[in-house]
């Protein structure tokens, strides 16, 4: 094996190492189980050597239902060889909208730059669309997928980190996406955080009744923090619906689609699919 191969087989594998932690199911989520954020620093900040990872993984790709894509180049691996033969919807921004439509894709063999020993091997696949405006996501065919304009949420920040609340009014309604967990102040970068025991959640009211999610669990980050992507009803229903990258790792993206349809009660979203791909 070439030295390029074994290179990005063991990024690879790091990099999914540290998804490796210990999955659990959705849970029912608790009072007890949304601790304050000032309870939790209590237990960690004596040293940080001291922390002791909760190693709770939130979502958990064995959970998904439906195939997520999104476009660009990907290791082999990334992409299965009869994508562009599947129905598709994607999330694109148009110049006046954003909007849901369903497109085909077109999945092209080309030369991957990490792992192919020559110009002549190609292991890579390019994933492209039909439709020229810029792809956000592309979702497997869901029944109750149409084609629609999204009214974006606009959202005053995309990173959540432990202690901090985002508040959204959208279609009505008010949402709170809050984070809990440890963290500390890096020293070389006064405006990034450490941060352990991650855990992020959406909560309403809808209907008089009070619905939460649980949206992320991490233990810990490598150079990363959740990012969300995109923030509107993609499934029709009048409530907000959210595309979150929840990779901890700096040199991975794994773009997940949170849809409120197939939420359970109690529930206001539940992730639904998602595509994670190692960069070089």
């Amino acid at each position: 094996m070439t030295t390029k191969k074994l290179t990005i087989l063991t990024l690879t594998f790091a990099v999914f190492g540290l998804a490796s932690c210990n999955n659990s199911s959705q849970q029912n989520i608790t009072d007890k189980q949304i601790e304050s954020v000032d309870s939790i620093s209590d237990k960690t900040t004596s040293g940080y050597d001291t922390i002791v990872y909760d190693n709770s993984c939130f979502p958990i790709d064995s959970t998904f239902t439906i195939k997520v894509l999104t476009v660009g180049i990907f290791h082999e691996e990334e992409v299965w060889g009869n994508a562009d033969k599947e129905k598709w919807f994607g999330l694109f921004k148009g110049n006046a909208a954003y909007y849901i439509a369903e497109t085909e894709l077109k999945t092209t063999k080309v030369n991957d730059q990490i792992v192919d020993e020559n110009e002549n091997e190609k292991t890579g696949w390019e994933v492209q669309t039909v439709n020229t405006d810029t792809s956000i996501i592309l979702m497997e065919g869901l029944n109750f997928l149409t084609p629609r304009n999204v009214q974006q949420a606009v959202l005053s920040k995309d990173q959540i980190f432990p202690g901090d609340t985002l508040r959204i009014n959208y279609l009505g309604i008010d949402y709170e996406i809050f984070a809990i967990g440890g963290k500390k102040k890096v020293q070389d970068d006064p405006e990034w955080f450490e941060v352990w025991n991650y855990k992020l959640y959406l909560t309403a009211t809808i209907k008089g009744q009070q619905h939460t999610s649980l949206l992320v669990a991490q233990p810990n980050f490598s150079d990363q923090m959740i990012n969300i992507i995109f923030a509107g009803d993609i499934d029709g229903d009048g409530i907000l619906d959210l595309i979150i990258d929840t990779s901890r790792h700096y040199n991975a993206t794994s773009p997940t689609i949170y849809l409120s349809r197939p939420a359970g009660n109690g529930e206001v979203v539940k992730p639904i699919g998602g595509h994670t791909s190692v960069g070089c």
